[in-house]
């Protein structure tokens, strides 16, 4: 089960993406993040970690990547349970929508989705309005 937030923002998708695909500044606007270092380019398969402030250093490996829409990566939080970030943008009449979401795989992601699931998506509201503020900012 995925647990979602959702933004919507006058910035158009393309000035979203070029702000969400750099996750080396992901610092600059992202408050839990204090860095991140890939071991190649924002593509299916690349690796590298991301430390946050509430958790340390995670390994972070990207699932999925559709240029100028969303990625997916994924990162073995706890164990028994990998989790599943998926971000997108979704073009509207009026700038984007952005949305973050998680979603737990493995033989104890039930049982972590179903207790920490939903705040964890709260607490991605402060995410989306830093990347909105930063994708307003560099449009205008």
């Amino acid at each position: 089960m995925a647990h979602t937030c959702t933004h919507d923002t006058s910035a158009a998708p393309e000035a979203v993406w070029r702000i969400w695909s750099q996750p080396e500044t992901w610092s600059e606007w992202n408050p839990d993040v204090e860095f991140v270092k890939l071991d190649g380019p924002l593509a299916v398969g690349t690796t590298g970690s991301m430390r946050t402030k509430r958790g340390g250093t995670h390994p972070i490996r990207f699932e999925e990547v559709n240029q100028g829409r969303s990625f997916q990566l994924e990162t073995p939080a706890m164990p028994g349970t990998k989790f599943h970030f998926r971000c997108e943008i979704t073009p509207r009449d009026d700038g984007s929508r952005l949305s973050q979401s998680i979603s737990m795989s493995g033989p104890l992601g039930g049982l972590f989705s179903a207790m920490m699931g939903a705040k964890i998506a709260q607490s991605f509201d402060p995410i989306l309005h830093g990347l909105a503020a930063k994708a307003e900012g560099a449009a205008g």
